[in-house]
């Protein structure tokens, strides 16, 4: 597993359905970063947006940004997956999974959460569930209230369920 600081690489890439270039701008009072890996037909991806949804709006300290990987999922169906998924946080498409690789993505959703000094503080699934609302473990969720509070998180990796990230040589 690759375990670089957020200092260490720059989350960009181009906005999937607004096509405009997208670095991010961590800001200064922000609590941490999320990066979550989805995919356009995965199933498990699917089942965990609206749980996405619900933390970002939810969890307005954190800067969440979306990545789309997936090399065999044909433009026209990420556009569309994601234009009708409507999550409120940027959703960037990373050109031959660079940024997969540089963090060891493996599968769709795959989190990782990195506190406001930059270092991974978390990584893997959203929740326990291949479908997210059967959870009974909400990983991503946890991690958020408890850094939050200013305490540790009480996880620090969670079983990553879900499709494997198609890469090129895939």
């Amino acid at each position: 597993m690759i375990d670089p600081a957020i200092g260490a690489f720059e989350p960009k890439g181009k906005n999937i359905l607004t096509k405009a270039n997208f670095t991010a701008n961590i800001p200064d009072d922000h609590k941490g970063t999320v990066i979550v890996f989805l995919s356009a037909k995965c199933p498990c991806s699917a089942s965990h947006e609206k749980i996405l949804k619900d933390l970002s709006r939810n969890s307005k300290e954190f800067l969440f940004i979306g990545v789309h990987s997936n090399k065999d999922e044909p433009l026209t169906l990420t556009e569309a997956h994601f234009r009708e998924a409507e999550l409120p946080f940027q959703v960037i498409q990373d050109e031959n999974a660079n940024l997969a690789n540089q963090l060891g993505a493996v599968k769709t959703p795959h989190a990782f959460v990195y506190n406001n000094k930059g270092e991974l503080t978390y990584q893997g699934g959203i929740t326990d569930s291949h479908v997210g609302p059967n959870a009974k473990k909400q990983f991503l969720k946890d991690v958020l209230e408890d850094m939050n509070a200013g305490i540790a998180p009480r996880h620090k990796e969670g079983r990553t369920l879900g499709c494997y990230i198609q890469r090129e040589d895939d």
